[in-house]
């Protein structure tokens, strides 16, 4: 029933989901309007080379790695479920012979610091080359609640457990330089105020998309301190840099969305092989080395892009980097691996039968 004033409940929450959606997607960027200049078909060859893959299971990481296999590229795919991402190798291997003859299964849980250091331990141990190390997992907005290592899981997933993993692997990606790190980040990040360390675990502080934000926020600095790291080392042949992938429809965002939103949404969504392009193109575009890109962030579809002033802070970034090494040290011990004798194996399938 209307009020004196005109006021209609569901007219207003309509209203609401609009504005909303209308936010969001100002806040993301308008994917769908963005122009590609990159497809599948530029990237190189890559038989010599290997790449790691976070979260590509699903989405714009099994993209990703179903590109780099389809170029001959040594893809091993870093996930938590070993029969989920089995079962999608074999597809994967099926679709792609003869040339994705080396995909495989390595288990890793950005949850639990404990396996990624296992991860790290067992990809060192079989002294392979890493020329591409692409952190493309996270979640995105679930209800509050805390890692294995006691963190904030948003903070656990997207960032914590993603700096713990290419730290481990960092002298690996300096002995095969020219080598990249991509950072799979967010629009999203505009968002966050900063980071909140007083607040991270506190779950009546907690508010879904914020605390998102300032994990996409994280992935920035984490890229650009790093990066400033490494030039101080003189270390100039390992390239980390950061991507949003655009609005992108897949299984994390939709589950997340009122109707009204997706509907909305929908007019400025990328297609989920487009969503995967922009990291695919800083992972193994000749650009990344000719203009000698180094803690840069990339847009939709393969552009230069600039980050929010916070991602730029490196003050901010330097206290990014010493909380999360001291939640690292706080979590591990240093002898982790000393009694384990359960270090995760990778599964690589035979060949299918065509």
């Amino acid at each position: 029933m209307a009020s004196a004033h005109g006021y209609h409940p569901r007219s207003n929450c309509v209203r609401k989901w609009v504005v909303l959606a209308l936010r969001v997607m100002c806040c993301l960027g308008c994917g769908a309007w963005a122009r590609s200049r990159f497809s599948f078909d530029d990237i190189p060859e890559l038989h010599s080379k290997v790449a790691i893959v976070t979260g590509a299971s699903s989405g714009i990481g099994l993209v990703t790695a179903r590109e780099l296999a389809r170029k001959g590229c040594h893809v091993i795919l870093a996930c938590r479920s070993r029969e989920k991402t089995l079962g999608v190798i074999h597809d994967m291997v099926k679709s792609l012979l003869p040339t994705a003859t080396q995909v495989e299964f390595m288990q890793v849980d950005l949850m639990d610091l404990s396996s990624v250091h296992a991860f790290v331990e067992a990809f060192r141990q079989r002294h392979l080359p890493l020329h591409m190390l692409i952190n493309n997992a996270g979640v995105m907005a679930p209800p509050f609640s805390l890692s294995v290592d006691g963190i904030e899981s948003q903070f656990a997933t997207n960032h914590v457990g993603h700096h713990a993993l290419t730290i481990g692997l960092l002298p690996v990606l300096e002995a095969s330089a020219p080598s990249r790190v991509v950072m799979v980040s967010s629009r999203a990040h505009v968002r966050a105020p900063g980071i909140d360390f007083a607040n991270m675990n506190n779950p009546h502080s907690y508010f879904s998309w914020n605390w998102y934000s300032q994990s996409k926020l994280a992935n920035i600095l984490f890229a650009r301190e790093l990066s400033r790291q490494l030039e101080v080392r003189n270390v100039m042949n390992v390239y980390i840099n950061v991507v949003h992938p655009g609005v992108v429809r897949t299984s994390t965002t939709t589950s997340h969305q009122h109707w009204l939103t997706t509907l909305v949404m929908s007019m400025f969504e990328l297609a989920i092989d487009d969503g995967a392009k922009t990291q695919l193109y800083v992972a193994t575009s000749d650009d990344i080395v000719t203009h000698n890109w180094h803690g840069e962030y990339f847009v939709p579809i393969a552009r230069l892009g600039t980050c929010d002033t916070l991602g730029l802070n490196a003050v901010l970034g330097r206290r990014l980097w010493a909380f999360t090494e001291a939640l690292i040290r706080e979590s591990t011990t240093s002898d982790v691996h000393d009694d384990c004798d359960c270090l995760p194996t990778a599964t690589l399938l035979p060949p299918p039968c065509a």
